[in-house]
């Protein structure tokens, strides 16, 4: 019996190390070729983003770098800074706020509209759960009984704020300074308020953008029958992307025996743990089963 507890540790022991050595042969995971990173306010920020600094090349989609500012994540876009509040990685989506409205109960005029330019279209796109809102600031003759966004009051002119659809009949591009549209997550919006109150909480929470695979290489370097994660150097030259894949970089996809044989070893060391984990529970047993009648055992002393 002193032999059979003996051998259960150092079956254990050689399982262990049976384990240990499939899994490390096994192709490297996304975290490592790709590292995550975080700017210190508990968001995680993975492939496709990327942390923007002064290395040569990056892991990620161009248009996805991330700069981290008082550990708090932002993202150019049309050269406005916007403040990254979440990412959904399943539903490839992210909501951002601008940096100047993610105070509650700011009251600020918008300059400018918020628009998708040919430079980011590409990549991003507005998804559904968003509102569109309208702005007209000093206006000097409007209707008569619309409530108006009293904090923005100068003098006698008066500023308005509207949902795309139900802006009112007038002439609201003659009589006003200037008119902006901004994006807001529907949600957001209380519809037991006035708009005119609901913006003051509405605005710094956002709104929602969805982004997608660029097209071309790619593509072509993440399809079903590659896998890889796109890579890019940072220089102006057409040829900067290179695609990241297991036994290191190509230039468009993984060549084929790459991605079977990383695609056998994961499964591989899915199956070893399985097997392995059967052997330690049958030897674990068998052990409890031969200790419990050893201590039925009892022998007959002499007298």
């Amino acid at each position: 019996m002193a032999s059979l507890a003996c051998n259960i540790p150092t079956f254990f022991v050689i399982t262990s190390i049976l384990f240990s050595s499939i899994n490390g042969n096994s192709a490297q995971s996304p975290t490592r070729i790709c590292p995550h990173f975080d700017c210190g306010n508990g968001i995680t920020i993975r492939y496709p983003f990327w942390l923007q600094a002064l290395q040569l090349e990056h892991c990620g989609y161009e248009g996805l770098n991330l700069s981290c500012h008082a550990q708090i994540p932002i993202l150019n876009l049309s050269s406005d800074l916007y403040q990254v509040r979440s990412i959904n990685y399943l539903e490839n989506s992210l909501i951002v706020s601008h940096t100047e409205l993610t105070e509650t109960n700011n009251c600020k005029k918008i300059h400018h509209d918020f628009t998708l330019t040919l430079t980011n279209s590409y990549l991003f796109n507005f998804t559904s759960g968003n509102k569109l809102l309208r702005f007209f600031y000093n206006c000097t003759l409007y209707p008569p009984s619309l409530p108006d966004i009293a904090c923005l009051q100068s003098g006698a002119k008066r500023s308005f704020v509207f949902t795309i659809g139900a802006i009112p009949e007038f002439d609201w591009h003659g009589y006003c300074e200037s008119t902006v549209s901004v994006p807001v997550l529907e949600k957001a919006l209380d519809d037991k308020e006035l708009l005119v109150s609901s913006i003051k909480k509405a605005l710094p929470e956002g709104f929602k953008l969805t982004w997608r695979t660029p097209s071309g290489s790619c593509q072509l370097c993440e399809a079903f029958n590659s896998n890889g994660f796109c890579g890019y150097t940072n220089s102006s030259s057409t040829e900067n992307f290179f695609c990241i894949c297991p036994d290191g970089r190509h230039s468009i996809s993984c060549p084929q025996d790459v991605v079977v044989s990383a695609s056998f070893e994961l499964n591989s060391v899915g199956s070893g743990a399985i097997v392995l984990g059967g052997l330690m529970i049958v030897a674990t047993v068998f052990y409890f089963v031969q200790k419990k009648k050893n201590s039925l055992y009892k022998p007959v002393s002499r007298r």
